[in-house]
């Protein structure tokens, strides 16, 4: 992502903003289903412990 300051100076290409932030968004929802699948295995260990 670009500084203020490279903005200022240079302006901003959109497209290359655009695909800047659907990279990253696809990072995060990666993430966040990687997260998903964490907790799940978590949950089930839990409920064997209680059991």
């Amino acid at each position: 992502m670009p500084t203020t300051i490279d903005v200022k100076e240079n302006g901003i290409n959109i497209a290359k903003m655009n695909v800047l932030r659907l990279k990253k968004v696809e990072k995060l929802t990666l993430l966040m289903i990687e997260q998903n699948k964490t907790i799940g295995e978590l949950q089930n260990k839990v409920s064997e412990l209680e059991k």
